[in-house]
């Protein structure tokens, strides 16, 4: 009697664990404005039946954030994400409502998940580097400042202003196998236009030359 009462809570706990979700991994099958569309990759087995989840619609991506500053990534359809779940309902906290009850009393439950993009397979592993690695399109908006040596391999684009300050307030730029092509605009050194300056001393009677043409 005592053991068939034991294997019975054992059997309990074991099915009330089995409804308890924390994290697990899923791929994502759809892009939206705000949100994904994701389904978990890992099946789970109810009575030695292998059963595949649903698609999880409107799940909220994990990106990183401070302040006014943030970093977004692009996300792609295949990509694989760790979908996070939450102990509540949080519905009311994603309508913009701090410290409300939960509008659902579910635990646990696959409708409340965060998607951290990113993970991957063995076979898609990312190795692992000396130094923070940047691959793909990048855009910066606001101020950005980095301390250290940038190798950059592929093309700049500046829509603005680019100041050089090098060790004690002067700087040298080294450009070599390159041509510099200004189609408008002009180059000062010291004072000196590039399109407009002349030499004197050079012309029959000590003249000046006129601008380059």
């Amino acid at each position: 009697m005592r053991d068939q009462l034991i294997e019975t809570l054992y059997k309990a706990i074991d099915e009330a664990l089995a409804n308890v979700h924390t994290a697990t991994v899923a791929r994502v099958v759809g892009v939206n404005a705000t949100t994904v569309n994701v389904q978990p990759v890992v099946a789970r087995v109810v009575d030695g039946q292998t059963i595949n989840l649903p698609i999880f619609r409107d799940v909220p991506p994990v990106f990183m954030r401070g302040g006014n500053s943030y970093t977004a990534h692009p996300i792609a359809v295949g990509d694989y994400a760790l979908l996070i779940l939450t102990e509540r309902c949080f519905d009311n906290w994603y309508q913009g409502k701090d410290n409300q009850p939960p509008a659902d009393y579910r635990m646990h439950d696959y409708s409340d998940g965060f998607a951290l993009i990113g993970i991957s397979p063995l076979a898609g592993a990312i190795p692992i580097p000396q130094k923070v690695r940047r691959v793909g399109d990048s855009e910066v908006t606001g101020d950005y400042e980095h301390e250290g040596d940038y190798i950059l391999t592929g093309n700049v684009t500046i829509n603005g202003n680019l100041t050089v300050n090098g060790d004690g307030g002067g700087g040298t730029v080294n450009m070599s196998n390159t041509t510099l092509n200004l189609t408008s605009g002009d180059i000062i050194a010291d004072g000196v236009s590039l399109k407009t300056h002349t030499h004197g001393g050079v012309q029959p009677g000590g003249g000046n030359t006129g601008v380059p043409n």
